[in-house]
């Protein structure tokens, strides 16, 4: 018996340093997690991830060039549109009346977004793939490196941290907000295991705020595998956007505001112009049934299924759009429910991993407006796509062209000041970072457009020194990078204006000019070169390096912009004459402008000298 028991033990013995060995074996890190820096897992926006059509054998659809045809937002296929619509569009001029146009609309816009159409089940209907890199960045393809980089270039962290501790969570934009955040847990528990840290940090940028809301609420054991968490333009508490789409507060849908360059805001001058003059072609009230028709297709039939969208919903918003859209689809209701719980409780999760020791920090874009599509537009400050409430944790702002005046006096409402005199209002008098919930690790970044967050280097040099060190713990750590900045992309002086400026044979110039060029080069690099940037300072060492460069021939001068077209002419014309008025509305609007003119020219000339005389 002792023998057996003896061949037991040691078979045991065996078998579990055959367990500990395999274990090991599984761990991908060269540190073996034995370093003192955690892996980073980027959760992207919206958007930041590919997905792609497939077709009904499940290959790739292609488009003319033979490339992969991408889902996002929707795919519209002129070729296919313009059979549906040509004779409702003819019809409707016609007889000027809705002649099956709107329905003809609403099957383009299905059509248009079949790849991201959910079932009542809050489902992905669509046949798409995600392009997922279940890896970290070093297992990755130089494709799948470009294409992460790309969204978010931390080439830097990967030379500090190492390409086996950066991992990229992609995810559909449009699927299901719960499948996303469940789908995340699981990310980082692969995380932890492949590299053999016990703790990750999380880069949760835009969209990726929402997801990370679910992340903390859903599963608040997470907590205790983070251990930084830095936020990246986070949509804490969704878009107003958002929120004005699920609740039908359009601004285009105010016939004066449609007419009155609000599609400058979304496209180039001339293109929005030209559909300004097109448009009037339909009587106001076709116009506007018509595009009343299609946004309720469009948020109906469309946007009310897709839970993800949902989580960019505000909190304020949510329970009216939720009353009017979802009281018929129970089962999306009560996923998007879950979530708006969630949302609810976001800023007391954060606040829970800051008492649990986790370093949280937030770097912010501010003094951009939101594009001018929901009502709501400049009721708070933004970045153009998220409000700075959301993005800032509950920050207060004045909105954007006005400060908080003279007299405003600092409000310190955040338990999370580790100094009550430290000054947390904006050079610009625009933000008081005192009353955001993280005062102290928020970082601001003036006039700098969301979309174009990674472009500045600077936010990712910030991100970087996050990430792999510990050189910075608060906005008082150094004066390189303060709490309040401002918004630049240096792409075009570091790859082309400097290599230019130094090309130019300083020996050939005469003194002065001499002298300029190398001051106007010492500037430039030092502002590529530095961390501290003010609004609008880009711009300026931009025209003095080109003008520099074209007085001693080294560079053309730039071409004048062109005047505005002939679309543009006329919108502007139209609008200042006839107001919104259709084209088949405006001939007695003529009349009555004529008759008035004609009184005018009376009254001034005939009836009122005649007056005089008595």
């Amino acid at each position: 018996m002792k023998k057996i028991i003896s061949v037991l033990l040691a078979v045991s013995i065996i078998m579990s340093g055959a367990a500990i060995f395999a274990s090991a074996s599984e761990v991908k890190t060269e540190c073996g997690g034995n370093c003192d820096i955690c892996p980073s897992i980027v959760v992207p926006g919206i958007g930041q991830s590919n997905v792609w059509a497939l077709d009904e054998n499940g290959d790739y659809l292609l488009d003319d060039d033979g490339d992969r045809i991408g889902c996002f937002p929707a795919i519209f296929d002129v070729a296919s549109i313009v059979p549906k619509v040509i004779l409702p569009v003819l019809l409707t001029l016609f007889t000027q009346h809705d002649m099956g146009l709107s329905d003809a609309l609403c099957d383009v816009v299905l059509d248009a977004f079949e790849v991201n159409l959910c079932d009542e089940n809050g489902k992905n209907t669509g046949n798409i793939e995600v392009e997922r890199y279940p890896y970290s960045v070093a297992e990755c393809s130089d494709y799948e490196k470009g294409e992460i980089y790309d969204n978010i270039p931390l080439q830097a962290y990967s030379e500090i941290a190492g390409e086996d501790h950066l991992y990229y969570y992609a995810y559909n934009s449009f699927a299901n907000v719960n499948e996303t955040i469940d789908g995340l847990y699981d990310f980082i528990n692969m995380v932890i295991e492949e590299t053999g840290h016990d703790k990750v940090n999380i880069v949760p940028i835009s969209m990726g705020g929402s997801i990370a809301n679910g992340l903390l609420d859903y599963y608040p054991d997470v907590m205790d595998k983070l251990n930084k968490v830095v936020y990246i333009v986070p949509a804490l508490n969704g878009s107003t956007i958002v929120g004005d789409l699920y609740n039908k507060e359009l601004a285009f849908l105010d016939k004066d505001f449609l007419y009155n360059g609000f599609l400058e805001t979304l496209m180039d001058e001339e293109d929005a112009r030209m559909i300004e003059v097109i448009a009037r072609i339909l009587p106001d009230e076709v116009l506007l049934g018509v595009l009343n028709n299609v946004a309720d297709c469009l948020i109906e039939d469309v946007a009310a299924n897709i839970t993800s969208l949902w989580g960019l919903c505000p909190k304020e918003d949510y329970p009216s759009a939720a009353a009017r859209l979802l009281a018929n689809k129970p089962e999306i209701k009560k996923q998007t429910d879950r979530y708006y719980k969630a949302q609810q409780n976001s800023l007391k999760n954060i606040q829970t991993l800051v008492d649990k020791g986790v370093e949280v920090y937030n770097i912010v874009d501010y003094d951009a407006p939101l594009y001018q599509i929901g009502t709501s537009w400049n009721e708070d400050n933004a970045d153009g796509v998220i409000h700075l409430s959301s993005t800032a944790m509950g920050v207060h702002s004045a909105i954007v062209g006005e400060t908080l005046g003279e007299d405003y006096k600092q409000a310190n409402t955040s338990k999370n000041c580790s100094d009550p005199s430290h000054n947390h209002i904006s050079p610009d008098n625009v933000v008081d970072a005192s009353t955001g919930l993280l005062p102290d690790t928020t970082f601001y970044f003036d006039g700098q457009n969301h979309e174009k967050t990674a472009r500045n280097d600077i936010i990712i040099s910030l991100a970087t020194e996050l990430l792999a060190t510990d050189n910075i713990k608060s906005v008082y750590s150094t004066p390189d990078y303060p709490q309040f900045n401002g918004a630049r992309d240096p792409r075009d002086l570091k790859n082309n204006l400097i290599p230019a400026a130094k090309a130019v044979d300083a020996s050939k110039l005469n003194a002065d000019d001499a002298a300029e060029l190398a001051a106007a080069i010492e500037e430039a690099e030092a502002f590529v070169n530095g961390t501290v940037c003010y609004q609008g300072q880009e711009e300026k060492i931009e025209e003095r390096l080109k003008a520099i460069l074209v007085k001693v021939g080294a560079r053309g001068a730039d071409e004048e912009e062109e005047p505005s077209g002939f679309f543009s002419k006329m919108s502007i014309w139209l609008y200042d004459n006839y107001g919104t008025a259709g084209y088949s509305e405006m001939l007695p609007i003529t009349f009555t402008l004529i008759f008035k003119g004609i009184r005018e020219v009376l009254n001034e000339y005939l009836f009122n000298p005649f007056k005089a005389m008595f």
